[in-house]
C-alpha cells in the first residue's frame, strides 16, 4: 500500500494542480483588477473583540474533549512506565514474630538414658525472597510493546480530537462572519425596501403609481422583514455553535433570550478580506499533499499503531507454546530456625539461604494456545486491511478537499466579476434618474443589486477560506501549539 498510494495519485496530479493553478491564478489576477463594492456594515456589538486565532486558543484549553483525552494518554503512558518495570527481578522481605505455648517433651537415647527438651516460646523471623522469570516465551518483552504502543494511540487520539475542534471551531467562526454579514445585508435592504414602499405611497398619491404597485412594495417590504427576522434566528444559531464549541457557558451568555435586533456577545474581528489570497505561483502539488496526508494524518498513524499492536498480540499469544525458566532465591533469619535441629537457646538466630531454577512447561493448555494463536493472527490481517482502508479514505478526502478548493476559488472568481457590472448599472441608473428617465425604485433596485453581489462575494471569500481549513484538516499541515 505504500508503493501504491503515489502512483494511485500520481495520473491525476498533473492535471489537477494545472486546473487548480489555473483557478488560483486567476483569483490572483482579478483581486486588483475587480472593482470593489463597499462592504455591508457589521452591526454594533456588545460583546469583547473575538479574532478567530483567539477562539481556536479557548476552544483547546476548555473543551472537555481535549481534556479527557490528554488524561486518557497520561494514563496510558503511567501504564507504559508500568510495563518496563517488570523487567526488574522481585525482591520482597518480611519479618513475623509469634509467641507459642510451653510445650515439654523427651527424647529416648536408649542406653544413654532420656534427654529432656523445652520448646522456646518466642519465635522470630526475618526474610528476602527474589523471584525473576528468567526466560517467559517473550512475555516481558511483548507486554512492554504493547504498552508503549497503546501510550501512542492515545497519544495519536489526543492529535485527532485537537485537529478535529480547530477545524470546527474555524469553521463556526467563519458561519458566524457569514451570518452577521448577512444580517447587515438583510438590514440595508430593509431600509431601501421601506423607502421604496413610501416612495410608492407619494407616487399612489400624485396618480403616477397605481394600487398593484403599491401592494407590490408593501409585500417585499414584508418579505424582508421576514428574510431579516430569519437572519437574526440564524446569527444567534451560529454564536451558540461558536460559543459552545468555544467552552463557554451559553446560557450565560443570553445568545438565545436576547432580543432580535440585539447585538451578538462577540464582535468578530477577523474579516475574511483580510486573510491572505492564494499565491497563483503556489499551485498545490497533489501527490504531494496525498503524501504528506498518509504520513501526517492522525487516522494513518492510529491505524499503522492498530496494525503493529495486533501483530505484538500474535507474538504474544505464541508465548504459552514456549516454557518458563524461572529464578527464585531466599534468605531466611530465624529463631528458632525450622533447619536447625535440637535448638534450645532462646536468643540464637540462624541464617540459612536457599537457591533454585524452576522450568515448566503447561501441555494442558496447549489446544487453546493454539486456538488463540489463530485468532490474533486473523485479528493481525484484520487491522492490516483496516490500515489500508483507513489510506484510500484519506487519499479521497484529501482529492476531494482539493475539489471543493477549486470550485470555491472559481466561483470566487466568477462572482467577483459581477461587482463591475453591479457598479456600472448602479452608475447608469442614477443618471437616468437624474435626466427624468426611471424612477427612484429603479435606483434602489440597482442599490441592492450591488449590495446583493457585494454580500455574494463575501460569502464566496468564506467559503474559499473554510475550503483552505478542510485542505489544512486533510493534509494536517498545521503544526498544533
Amino acid at each position: 500500500m505504500k508503493s501504491a498510494t503515489p502512483h494511485r495519485a500520481a495520473p491525476f496530479a498533473g492535471a489537477r494542480a494545472r486546473v487548480l493553478g489555473l483557478a488560483i491564478g486567476a483569483l490572483a489576477l482579478a483581486a486588483p483588477a475587480a472593482p470593489q463594492a463597499a462592504a455591508p456594515k457589521t452591526p454594533a456589538v456588545a460583546g469583547r473583540a473575538l479574532s478567530i486565532d483567539e477562539a481556536v486558543a479557548s476552544a483547546l484549553s476548555n473543551d472537555p474533549g481535549v481534556e479527557s483525552a490528554d488524561l486518557d494518554w497520561l494514563s496510558a503512558s503511567a501504564k507504559a512506565d508500568s510495563a518496563k518495570w517488570k523487567r526488574i527481578p522481585s525482591l520482597s522481605a518480611s519479618a513475623g514474630y509469634q509467641r507459642i505455648s510451653d510445650l515439654t517433651s523427651s527424647v529416648d537415647l536408649g542406653p544413654l538414658g532420656t534427654l529432656s527438651l523445652a520448646s522456646l516460646d518466642n519465635v522470630f523471623s526475618f526474610g528476602v525472597n527474589l523471584q525473576y522469570p528468567v526466560f517467559g516465551g517473550f512475555r516481558t518483552r511483548e507486554n512492554i510493546a504493547i504498552a508503549g504502543l497503546q501510550a501512542q494511540l492515545k497519544d495519536v487520539s489526543r492529535e485527532t480530537v485537537r485537529r478535529s475542534l480547530v477545524f470546527d471551531v474555524r469553521r463556526a467562526y467563519w458561519e458566524a462572519v457569514r451570518a452577521t454579514y448577512n444580517r447587515s445585508t438583510l438590514e440595508q435592504n430593509l431600509e431601501l425596501m421601506k423607502q421604496n414602499s413610501d416612495l410608492v405611497s407619494k407616487q399612489l398619491g400624485q396618480g403616477v403609481a397605481t394600487r398593484a404597485d403599491q401592494l407590490g412594495a408593501q409585500l417585499r417590504l414584508e418579505q424582508a422583514t421576514e428574510d431579516l427576522g430569519d437572519a437574526q434566528a440564524l446569527q444567534k444559531r451560529s454564536f451558540l455553535t461558536l460559543a459552545s464549541l468555544m467552552g463557554l457557558d451559553v446560557s450565560g451568555l443570553g445568545i438565545s433570550t436576547s432580543a432580535p435586533d440585539a447585538a451578538p456577545p462577540f464582535d468578530l474581528t477577523t474579516a475574511p478580506s483580510a486573510q491572505p489570497s492564494p499565491e497563483a505561483s503556489a499551485a498545490p502539488d497533489e501527490a504531494a499533499l496525498v503524501s504528506g496526508a498518509l504520513a501526517r494524518r492522525p487516522e494513518t498513524r492510529t491505524a499503522e499503531l492498530s496494525r503493529r499492536l495486533a501483530e505484538h498480540a500474535v507474538a504474544l499469544s505464541r508465548s504459552a507454546l514456549y516454557p518458563t525458566l524461572s529464578l527464585s532465591g531466599s534468605y531466611t533469619y530465624a529463631d528458632p530456625n525450622q533447619r536447625v535441629a535440637f535448638q534450645t537457646d532462646p536468643w540464637l538466630f540462624t541464617g540459612t539461604w536457599a537457591v533454585g531454577l524452576l522450568l515448566s512447561y503447561d501441555v494442558g493448555s496447549l489446544p487453546a494456545a493454539l486456538d488463540d494463536i489463530k485468532s490474533q493472527t486473523l485479528a493481525a490481517s484484520k487491522a492490516k486491511a483496516d490500515e489500508d482502508r483507513q489510506r484510500y479514505a484519506v487519499v479521497l478526502d484529501v482529492e476531494t478537499c482539493i475539489v471543493n478548493l477549486e470550485r470555491a476559488l472559481r466561483d470566487l472568481v466568477s462572482t467577483r466579476a459581477m461587482v463591475a457590472q453591479a457598479q456600472e448599472n448602479l452608475r447608469v441608473m442614477e443618471e437616468r434618474v437624474a435626466a427624468g428617465t426611471a424612477k427612484d425604485i429603479d435606483l434602489n433596485t440597482a442599490k441592492f443589486d450591488l449590495l446583493r453581489i457585494d454580500f455574494s462575494v463575501t460569502n464566496k471569500r468564506i467559503d474559499v477560506l473554510i475550503a483552505q481549513a478542510d485542505l489544512a484538516r486533510a493534509t494536517a499541515s498545521e503544526e498544533l501549539k
